[in-house]
């Protein structure tokens, strides 16, 4: 028979007391941490994550500015904003890419061009931007994209407006063009500025104003379900449009111009003597900047390319002439004020001019020579023979230093981007392009 120990109530009770103490403690530990925890989320921790849910909820969409108008002096519209469509891809909400644009192309028939400049543009933007693949969608390709909607996540037709050129060609050079942003034009644009723009200044006006024709961004705050689809705009920041630029050309002078050469190639500036106004910048033949806008196609640049006028060259802008006659007041004035002639002086023109020791001879315009002419008449007649004359007792130093400071061999300063500077030799000219001395 087995005896068993009578049970110490007293003993099991403060035992009891101890480790229900002990779990208390520890529950309220618990307790305690999971407070702190949720105090460092919710209060502490409560912007960042408010922020990232208003990221999943809330998308950002930048809204680009219209762009400035270009007017001649008289009002006469030379460049506009017309409305049309585009196709838009978000690549974040793309998962096979490839897939994608080659379904697209037998959709909507997307070129190659416009694929390869859509992975460069993709490649400057952030993924949840919206990257634009093709412009000017016709109403049959918004109609067939419509139908075929449903297969495309990711992608959408978006208005927007197009730059449009009225005159075409007769401005082509001097007003320029607007073309698709490149890789180019991400490295020297602020990329804040042109969120949400897809074309920015490429030559001429266009180019040498776009901080002015361009304007500033707007934003919309759109809140998205889980697909990210719009479901309303929460704020909207409307964008300042750029401003319009009135030009001191004149439409009339500068078609009549054109008009002139009758299809020659060449160029021509005309300039208010009053105040320097450039009233007419021609370059013929010259090109439709309208064909650049949304993208140029392959037949129509190599066009352009292979026409041997090369309409593409800005001629008055580029283009390098010899002066002729037109120099020779400048070095009448530089004859005068060196003290190698005076008004009275006079040369004997006989039709020809030979340089000491050279056997070669330099004629004048009128056969058989001016006779005596003085300074006045020099100018008047515009007799070569005295300003070859001239030019020699000048010497090269003396002839070089003394055009520079009319501004012969330097840009004009005109507002274009790209002038090209003259040529006025010197000594180190000629030594730098031929290796020789003077």
């Amino acid at each position: 028979m087995k005896f068993r120990p009578i049970k110490d109530g007293r003993q099991e009770a403060a035992l009891f007391a101890r480790r229900a103490v002990v779990g208390f403690l520890v529950i309220l530990i618990l307790l305690g941490v999971l407070g702190v925890r949720f105090w460092y989320l919710q209060v502490s921790q409560h912007d960042e994550f408010q922020a990232r849910s208003d990221a999943n909820r809330i998308l950002t969409r930048p809204l680009a500015p219209a762009r400035g108008l270009i007017y001649d002096r008289n009002g006469v519209l030379l460049a506009e904003n017309v409305a049309a469509f585009r196709l838009e891809v978000i690549p974040e909400q793309v998962a096979d890419m490839d897939a994608l644009l080659h379904d697209l192309q037998d959709t909507i028939g997307v070129s190659d061009d416009d694929i390869a400049r859509f992975k460069a543009l993709v490649k400057s933007k952030r993924s949840y931007q919206s990257v634009p693949l093709r412009l000017k969608l016709s109403e049959e390709d918004i109609a067939q994209f419509s139908v075929n909607r449903w297969r495309f996540p990711g992608v959408d037709v978006v208005p927007y407006l197009t730059r449009f050129y009225p005159k075409g060609a007769g401005f082509g050079h001097l007003v320029g063009y607007v073309g698709r942003i490149d890789a180019a034009d991400v490295e020297r644009l602020d990329a804040s500025l042109y969120a949400g723009t897809t074309h920015a200044g490429k030559t001429g006006i266009e180019r040498s104003y776009e901080a002015l024709l361009h304007g500033q961004p707007g934003y919309e705050l759109v809140e998205v379900n889980a697909d990210r689809r719009p479901l309303r705009v929460i704020d909207r920041v409307a964008p300042t449009p750029g401003k319009n630029l009135y030009l001191t050309v004149d439409a009339r002078i500068q078609e009549a111009g054109e008009a002139a050469f009758e299809g020659r190639a060449g160029a021509s500036v005309a300039i208010d003597p009053r105040n320097g106004e450039v009233l007419a910048m021609i370059s013929v033949p010259s090109f439709d900047p309208n064909l650049f806008v949304n993208g140029i196609s392959q037949a129509d640049y190599r066009a352009l390319l292979d026409n041997p006028d090369k309409p593409l060259l800005d001629r008055a802008l580029r283009g390098s002439y010899v002066p002729g006659s037109t120099v020779k007041p400048f070095l009448a004035a530089a004859g005068l004020e060196l003290g190698l002639r005076t008004p009275a002086d006079t040369i004997l023109s006989t039709g020809e001019f030979f340089i000491p020791g050279q056997t070669r001879g330099y004629r004048d315009v009128r056969a058989g020579g001016h006779g005596r002419v003085d300074l006045v008449q020099s100018l008047a007649q515009s007799v070569n023979t005295y300003y070859y004359s001239l030019a020699l007792d000048m010497g090269i130093d003396k002839l070089s230093d003394s055009m520079a400071k009319f501004g012969f061999g330097q840009p004009t300063g005109i507002d274009l981007v790209g002038e090209s500077a003259g040529v006025l030799p010197s000594r180190d000219w000629k030594r730098e392009r031929m290796n020789q001395a003077w």
